[in-house]
């Protein structure tokens, strides 16, 4: 079976997560798959249209008016082959959301919804998204973020860590987060106020991108304005290993406003904490709440309950034991029900049962 990937849009978070690594794998596991990806699909001929069985898109294959999309799928599907439409996040953006103004002039959710409509199968990375996929096409399969651990990212390295006496927190993220990082804004307040903490605990932002105006202002409300001394900062890398930030700190934060679109999002956060052996303190909202078991693999914070960032953070900085007790209980969960061999097989069987079918 020759499986067309699609990158439309690499190499981004979405790209690694739902078309590299899940097909990396299959690779490797399945020798019948026949990989060949593009870029561009108006860079495709027609004879090479007509050997695909199956192709694999994450979010577009055109940006475009609905009646584009369904003519692109024509021209894909004009030789047999299916599409299966991957989605990792909810189509329609609330207005804090920092693309809100550019979805809505594009008519992207609009955009979105033919996509999923005219697919063969679609998949997404939680039953949350699943359900409201499903009114627009049943035939829908949720399909959790897993790491690949030939990924040497994902392999814990207690070499990297530094300043070991102390416990390290951090937050790590692209620039979109303004009000996810403004939900534990206060609490960080009252962490860089209690100066009693002074020297027993530092907190990264993780990420962080010189002259980008919006790490800046991440900055300005995660270090008390400026005035906390244990306040530092971890440079930005790439995809392939920005996750090895993790080496540096001993507890992850996981702010989430709480929003419609976030609650349709992935537990990824959740997911590369728990790989790097790291607990997480998080708000208590779906899918984070789906895996974190408050007091055992870390901590949810209410929204009406701000203060309790700072409490949890002090609270950890005093045990070392907890941190390692609970970092190596959230590990043991996300290896459990974030299996990329487990899904790889769901995956395998999703590709055989839509692809062409070679005719007799």
């Amino acid at each position: 079976m020759k499986i067309c990937i699609v990158y439309n849009a690499h190499p981004t978070g979405c790209s690694l997560y739902r078309l590299e690594l899940p097909n990396a794998h299959l690779a490797e596991k399945y020798p019948e798959f026949d990989f060949v990806s593009v870029a561009d699909l108006a860079t495709v001929s027609p004879a090479e249209l007509s050997t695909v069985d199956l192709f694999v898109v994450n979010r577009f294959w055109l940006h475009g008016t609905p009646d584009l999309v369904q003519q692109v799928y024509e021209g894909l599907t004009a030789f047999g082959a299916k599409v299966l439409y991957d989605i990792d996040d909810y189509w329609v953006l609330e207005s804090g959301h920092p693309f809100y103004k550019d979805y809505t002039e594009r008519k992207t959710a609009e955009t979105i919804r033919a996509h999923i409509r005219l697919a063969d199968v679609v998949t997404c990375s939680t039953k949350h998204l699943a359900e409201k996929i499903y009114p627009l096409n049943k035939n829908v399969v949720v399909l959790p973020n897993c790491p690949f651990l030939k990924y040497a990212q994902y392999t814990p390295d207690p070499s990297m860590e530094r300043d070991t006496e102390i416990v390290k927190f951090g937050w790590f993220g692209a620039a979109q987060h303004q009000e996810d990082i403004q939900v534990m804004q206060s609490g960080l307040d009252l962490l860089g106020m209690d100066r009693s903490l002074d020297g027993k605990y530092k907190l990264y932002l993780g990420g962080w991108a010189a002259g980008h105006p919006t790490y800046a202002d991440y900055e300005r409300m995660m270090s008390w304005n400026g005035k906390n001394p244990n306040y530092g900062r971890i440079n930005a890398a790439d995809i392939y290993s920005y996750v090895t930030g993790y080496n540096y700190i001993n507890v992850a934060l996981a702010p989430l406003r709480d929003t419609t679109f976030n609650k349709l999002k992935s537990e990824l956060k959740i997911v590369e904490a728990g790989y790097m052996k790291k607990p997480i303190i998080c708000s208590d909202l779906i899918p984070y709440s789906d895996v974190i078991k408050h007091g055992q693999n870390g901590f949810l914070v209410p929204h009406k309950k701000p203060r309790n960032w700072y409490k949890h953070i002090r609270d950890l900085m005093h045990d070392k034991a907890m941190v390692a007790e609970m970092g190596a209980a959230l590990q043991a969960d996300v290896l459990r029900e974030f299996d990329m061999d487990r899904a790889g097989s769901m995956r395998a069987a999703i590709y055989k049962t839509t692809g062409r079918k070679p005719t007799q």
